[in-house]
């Protein structure tokens, strides 16, 4: 009997099943209808016992990472030696110009910033840079401000400012680690342990950055004591030059390479770069039922593609299953195909080319290149 079958047949235990058990032990030649002595007796600890086998229930299922949720998954996290990773917060590159149009210097840092609209993002500088553009950040954790760029208003009063833009989000956030994420985490086994510079140590160093979302490690790939990170941000794209390099004084300083005052050991020369991201243009012939319109299904099916990337690039930095080493990643077209299929109205749809070609899309991993899809422009026509 597994933990779940068990905590389902206490929790079938209820009102009925308990005051049945005390029922049956009381004598037949004894009023047991209900409203009778014997009756409300016995039904109100019924109704305790049945509400003791539902809190049971679930302390049985909380009790295991496979069924546990909320606090008590984190709980369990904590006795592995981990936790859940929590939301960050989003880095936004700005402008700030005079009634000219130049960039103004009496910008500084902890001023306040807010974003138009009814629910505001708040945003504090955090440095001002050479060309006077600033990097600020989102009050608020999560990902709603991923998505924002345009006009934000001052709340620090500047009486040079006549307009200020969000004109990059070169850090994006993340949420809240799911219950299924940290479980899957939890869950995984460990082949290598971290330790002493291994790819493992690298991988775990990376995964205590809240800004990276992913990564691959190459290890000595110019020479002995080099190791190159190629990391993704929270949004899963390349990461900015902004994020390259927090990263990479985090882990290795420039001005001290290989010195050991990162998390980076002693010896090892750390370089931190982005993918390549390559863009895959989409064209398949797409025929729908009779009751459909192609300019209705057209943003399902472009959702639908778009989501494909988005999990193919979710599993971009996952070891090569074939070798047990190495990165290997291929965008087929028989997964489009199926996708494009699973719309609604959609009866048939040809195989798609991908950039023009009759095969699928074998991306390049290796110590010179490191390629990210995208999708790129799509033809349902053929």
């Amino acid at each position: 009997m597994t933990p779940e079958n068990l905590a389902g047949q206490i929790e079938s235990r209820d009102f009925e099943y308990y005051l049945d058990q005390m029922m049956d032990k009381v004598p037949d030649d004894i009023d047991k209808r209900q409203g009778s002595i014997i009756y409300d007796a016995l039904a109100p600890a019924a109704m305790v016992m049945a509400n003791q086998s539902l809190t049971m229930g679930m302390l049985i299922r909380e009790a295991y990472i496979k069924t546990a949720d909320n606090e008590f998954l984190d709980y369990r996290a904590e006795e592995h030696g981990t936790s859940r990773q929590l939301a960050t917060a989003a880095q936004v590159k700005a402008k700030f110009l005079d009634t000219k149009g130049n960039p103004i210097n009496n910008v500084e840092t902890g001023d306040r910033f807010a974003s138009l609209g009814d629910n505001p993002i708040f945003y504090t500088v955090k440095s001002i840079n050479d060309d006077l553009t600033g990097i600020m950040e989102a009050e608020e954790v999560g990902t709603r401000p991923n998505g924002y760029l345009g006009q934000v208003l001052p709340v620090t009063p500047n009486d040079t400012l006549s307009w200020a833009e969000i004109i990059e989000v070169t850090v994006p956030a993340r949420d809240a680690e799911t219950d299924d994420h940290l479980r899957e985490r939890l869950l995984a086994s460990d082949s290598w342990i971290a330790y002493g510079g291994n790819i493992s140590d690298y991988l775990d160093m990376l995964s205590k950055i809240s800004t990276v979302g992913g990564a691959q490690v190459y290890p000595v790939w110019n020479g002995g004591g080099t190791v190159k990170l190629v990391i993704l941000d929270n949004d899963l794209r390349a990461a900015s030059q902004e994020l390259l390099t927090q990263v990479k004084n985090e882990i290795d300083p420039p001005d001290s390479p290989g010195l050991g005052y990162g998390l980076a050991p002693i010896d090892h020369t750390v370089t931190v770069v982005a993918p390549e991201e390559i863009s895959v243009d989409i064209s398949t012939k797409v025929e729908i039922d009779s009751i459909s319109d192609m300019e209705v299904l057209k943003p399902k099916i472009m959702d639908i593609i778009s989501k494909y990337f988005e999990l193919c690039r979710s599993a971009w930095d996952d070891v090569n299953k074939v070798t047990g080493r190495g990165y290997k990643l291929v965008i087929y077209r028989s997964k489009i195909l199926s996708e494009i299929m699973k719309v609604e109205g959609v009866v048939n749809a040809s195989i798609p080319e991908l950039n023009g070609k009759d095969e699928d899309v074998h991306l390049i991993f290796n110590n010179d290149v490191s390629q990210l899809p995208l999708m790129g422009e799509v033809n349902l026509n053929g």
